[in-house]
């Protein structure tokens, strides 16, 4: 049988006009059949290499959505796997059952890869199939532009981290990637959406792209996604040469259709989580830290699994209920607009209790001070602007800055904001004024800022009142009187 035209308009053929087949594709062409190997293979290599995220373990700890005694699921998933070979349309429910199942027995699993590959499936196994998951991949590919045009991480700490992996200077050519990566997917979303056979050779080149970019040839990162990428490049080729008409032909195809490409914008207050929102890479993702006796831990997943951490505010909370010891303290930090940080304590008897950021930045019987999450784009724009940033370890958050004369902007105040464990701020020297106090953040942690050699004047100091644990001013060298200090200290709570 010859391949799919990617030009014709002709609608395919039906089933019953089908040459015969071997038993085993049971009704299925072999286009069909051949695509349906393709999402076998890719997926059950998926999950034997994550093998141990489907077993049970102890650590790091379930995320079960009911709380069941937990039970193995490699197996089974492969034996369904194995199924679909000879009983597609039997094996592929099965399948989806199981993999569904998993997820309520441990939402680590929700991965997006290999839900995408299961609804991949569907269109090997029925026409009509074809034509909804048409929209899936048109959603995805848009939404996954929109995502990272949306969010100032992307164009960032995430651009400049690729960059750097293709050995070019990310300070040159960080945000033009940004904004040649987010507008190209966007370009083929929106193809699938209009002219689906436009987008079948793009889609190949994108996901044949991302699969070579994240072996060991650039960014060496992530192996898990590399299957799920080459299946849909050539399942995607196939899905977007095959569909025709590019109008919807049936009442739950523009039910499905419509669906598909609204419900994503959910992601940005909460109501759909980025798994099946199509956030990926984008970063603009809920991100969680915990602070105990015994030091830091930024929940990340990883390790055996070979997947990151899904990061939603409920599975951050979820993981550190189950896994932190009492006294702990949880800090979720949220990039989007809609939605705050979240602060949390862990009781001595147990309890998980949500708390306020005065409350968390403070330490008690048994209980530690939080250490609130370092934002990826703060840091990584300061550390561009020429801010000059200090660790007591590597793996602590920032505690110190400095920004010195020939670098400072106002603009690098407001970033600030993004790195909460500031206790030191030094601009001696910089052509800071008063003015430019106001937009300095408040800053629970900052407790001393140096202002040697400045413009301040009394009127700035007054800016400063609000940073609640400041108690050590540098002013050597300003237009600060005495009084003036004096004054702040006096409405501050003292010396």
């Amino acid at each position: 049988m010859d391949a799919p035209s990617l030009t014709t308009e002709s609608e395919p053929p039906e089933l019953t006009d089908l040459p015969a087949r071997p038993e085993a594709q049971r009704g299925l062409s072999a286009w069909q059949y051949g695509m349906l190997i393709v999402c076998v293979v890719a997926q059950a290599t998926t999950i034997v290499f994550t093998w141990p995220l489907w077993q049970v373990r102890e650590s790091p700890v379930h995320l079960p959505a009911i709380d069941l005694p937990q039970m193995p699921f490699g197996f089974l998933l492969l034996a369904t796997l194995g199924l679909m070979l000879f009983w597609p349309r039997l094996g592929l429910a099965l399948h989806v059952t199981a993999l569904l199942i998993s997820f309520v027995f441990d939402q680590f699993r929700t991965q997006p890869q290999f839900i995408a590959m299961a609804v991949l499936m569907v269109a090997t196994v029925d026409l009509r199939g074809q034509r909804l998951v048409r929209w899936f991949l048109a959603s995805l590919w848009t939404w996954a532009g929109l995502h990272k045009l949306l969010s100032p991480e992307w164009f960032s700490y995430n651009a400049g981290s690729i960059t750097t992996s293709l050995g070019l200077d990310p300070t040159e050519f960080g945000e033009i990637l940004g904004w040649c990566i987010g507008l190209g997917e966007l370009s083929i979303g929106l193809m699938a959406i209009f002219r689906p056979h436009w987008a079948a050779i793009p889609c190949v080149l994108m996901h044949v792209g991302i699969a070579i970019f994240l072996t060991p040839l650039a960014h060496n990162w992530n192996y898990s996604v590399i299957p799920w990428n080459l299946c849909s490049a050539v399942v995607g080729c196939w899905v977007m040469a095959s569909v025709r008409p590019a109008r919807p032909q049936f009442r739950i195809e523009w039910i499905v259709a419509a669906v598909l490409l609204i419900y994503p914008a959910g992601f940005y207050w909460g109501w759909v989580d980025h798994g099946i929102a199509s956030v990926l890479y984008s970063g603009n993702l809920p991100d969680g830290v915990i602070a105990t006796e015994s030091g830091m831990e930024i929940v990340e997943g990883w390790g055996d699994l070979r997947v990151p951490f899904p990061n939603e505010r409920r599975l951050l909370l979820q993981y550190f209920a189950r896994s932190a010891p009492p006294g702990a303290k949880l800090h979720i930090a949220d990039s989007r607009a809609a939605l705050d940080d979240l602060y949390y304590v862990k009781q001595l008897d147990g309890e998980v209790v949500k708390i306020l950021p005065d409350e968390f930045y403070s330490s008690g019987p048994g209980v530690v001070v939080g250490v609130g999450l370092d934002d990826y784009h703060a840091s990584y724009r300061l550390g561009q602007l020429g801010a000059v940033m200090l660790k007591r370890q590597p793996n602590l958050p920032i505690y110190a800055v400095r920004i010195d004369a020939e670098v400072y902007r106002p603009e690098m105040l407001r970033l600030l904001g993004g790195l909460p464990n500031i206790e030191q701020l030094n601009l001696a020297g910089c052509p800071v004024t008063d003015a430019d106090l106001t937009q300095l953040p408040t800053l629970l942690k900052l407790e001393g800022i140096g202002l040697d050699d400045t413009k301040i004047t009394d009127a700035g100091l007054k800016s400063l009142l609000r940073q609640p644990k400041l108690y050590y001013l540098e002013c050597e060298g300003t237009e600060v009187t005495n009084e003036g200090v004096q004054a702040f200290f006096d409405e501050h709570g003292g010396w």
